[in-house]
């Protein structure tokens, strides 16, 4: 068995604001000159220093990321446009039979009504590619280990990972990750995710020390090493019908704000590749600790 670690989210943006949201942040969205994402424009309250601090990782934090997804798309964008695309051939069967240990979170309602919105004008142009069910969405926090075909040796150390999962997110707090745009790889069309303050990054690297100090490192970001918050929404299993057409349609859908995903519980599972519903066993639900508010009475 695999262990994935799924988190959801019970108040998400709705248009782009949680309820919660509107108590701190003015209503009015500016777009940054930047990037072309929606903020929320601060109100009216003067920042500490420390909110200061903590404002200037976020900042930080989001311009890293922007970079990476626009370099994503950079990449990706003109050789679609052609019809250059990696199909997947596990997908395209119908049925995956690797198996993985996993950490992820999952969208509420309201974040899954969205993400429904941008693959149904997806489908307009491509309806034959693989778009995922709501009851597959997910955000990766962090895979114990990658998909693999038989790992009957990881899975004889389940226990190991279930304690060193426990160890990591001990006084882990709720935390929130805010969705705008896609990107896009020559393989799949994702949503961006913008983690709000380091829990994620926080979380994500307790997570690599234990399993270290557990001996459970071996194919620790093998793939690669997982900075993104995204949800992969979209793969291509089939050759593009009008690879123009569906280029006009992810330009369409690049900017603009999706919603907010509240991570207050996890859950542990094991998985496929994908993430998929029909296969997935889910070990354990836990809750996150709700964040210690600022505010004084």
């Amino acid at each position: 068995m695999f262990l994935t670690w799924v988190i959801s989210s019970e108040n998400t943006f709705s248009l782009g604001r949680t309820q919660d949201s509107e108590k701190s942040y003015a209503k009015a969205c500016l777009p940054s000159p930047s990037n072309g994402r929606f903020r929320p424009k601060a109100a009216v309250p003067v920042p500490t220093a420390a909110t200061k601090n903590n404002d200037m990782i976020d900042n930080a934090g989001d311009t890293h990321l922007q970079i990476h997804y626009d370099t994503m798309w950079n990449r990706a964008f003109s050789a679609v446009a052609w019809g250059d695309i990696d199909c997947d051939a596990h997908l395209a069967a119908g049925h995956d039979v690797r198996r993985g240990l996993t950490l992820i979170a999952r969208p509420g309602p309201a974040l899954k009504a969205r993400f429904e919105f941008v693959l149904d004008r997806l489908a307009l142009s491509e309806p034959q590619q693989y778009r995922y069910p709501a009851t597959d969405m997910h955000v990766t926090i962090l895979p114990l280990f990658t998909a693999i075909e038989n790992p009957v040796s990881e899975l004889a150390r389940l226990n190991d990972y279930i304690g060193s999962v426990h160890a990591a997110l001990d006084g882990i707090d709720a935390f929130d990750i805010e969705f705008s745009g896609i990107t896009m790889s020559r393989g799949a069309v994702l949503a961006q995710g913008f983690p709000c303050g380091p829990a994620l990054e926080t979380l994500r690297e307790r997570l690599r020390a234990q399993l270290r100090d557990a001996g459970l490192h071996a194919s620790l970001d093998q793939r690669y090493r997982l900075i993104t918050a995204h949800s992969t929404l979209f793969r291509f299993i089939a050759p593009l019908s009008n690879p123009r057409h569906f280029a006009a349609q992810l330009e369409s859908l690049r900017h603009g704000q999706l919603g907010c995903m509240h991570v207050n519980e996890v859950e542990l599972v094991v998985n496929d590749w994908y993430m998929s519903s029909s296969s997935l066993d889910r070990i354990e639900r836990i809750s996150l600790r709700p964040p210690v508010s600022n505010v004084g009475p």
